[in-house]
């Protein structure tokens, strides 16, 4: 099996999985499979999948195409999702 690092942001209230939208296309997932509880940062063409919604089926997808998901965590405050390069996704 390979191995994927994910960074994981903490924001002491949540937790997001960090992908490229290019990953994203690479591994054949699609974007409307996910809530509106995750995120898109238009700045680093990123998404940061939710942990309570959308991060388990993020690494049940990448399970099924042979990836183990390691994590390399990120503590950041409260508000750092606040930023308008952030946009939910649209459920």
């Amino acid at each position: 099996m390979n191995e994927i690092t994910l960074k994981f942001y903490d924001n002491e209230s949540h937790g997001y999985i960090k992908i490229s939208k290019y990953d994203l296309i690479a591994f054949q997932i699609d974007i409307k499979d996910f809530s509106e509880y995750s995120y898109y940062n238009q700045e680093d063409g990123c998404y940061y999948f939710e942990e309570d919604c959308d991060a388990t089926l993020l690494i049940d997808k990448l399970n099924k195409n042979g990836y183990k998901v390691n994590f390399d965590t990120k503590y950041v405050n409260c508000y750092y999702f606040d930023q308008p390069t952030f946009k939910q996704l649209k459920g």
